[in-house]
């Protein structure tokens, strides 16, 4: 079966490749493809039960399906972020 779901966060290029890395590797998933001005994930799938891992596969890289909370935010409190400029070692 095919379908489209639409999910969170998806920005980038690079954001595009990590998704269809991970989800192109899951067992009863194939030809996914990603339209980024949609955040669109299309892909065909097997099973009710490859949809349920999807969904919680997708969650967890911090892309949740529009319909689910968007986890980016518990992520972000996880994330240590470091001044950008040159360091000056001694």
């Amino acid at each position: 079966m095919r379908t489209t779901v639409t999910i969170q966060n998806l920005k980038c290029d690079a954001c595009k490749s990590n998704v269809i890395h991970i989800i192109s590797k899951m067992e009863g998933i194939s030809n996914v493809s990603i339209n980024i001005g949609k955040s669109a994930l299309s892909f065909d799938y097997k099973t009710h039960n490859t949809m349920e891992g999807l969904r919680m596969e997708l969650a967890e890289m911090g892309y949740p399906i529009t319909e689910d909370p968007n986890t980016i935010v518990d992520k972000s409190d996880n994330i240590d972020v470091f001044p950008v400029g040159k360091l000056k070692v001694s």
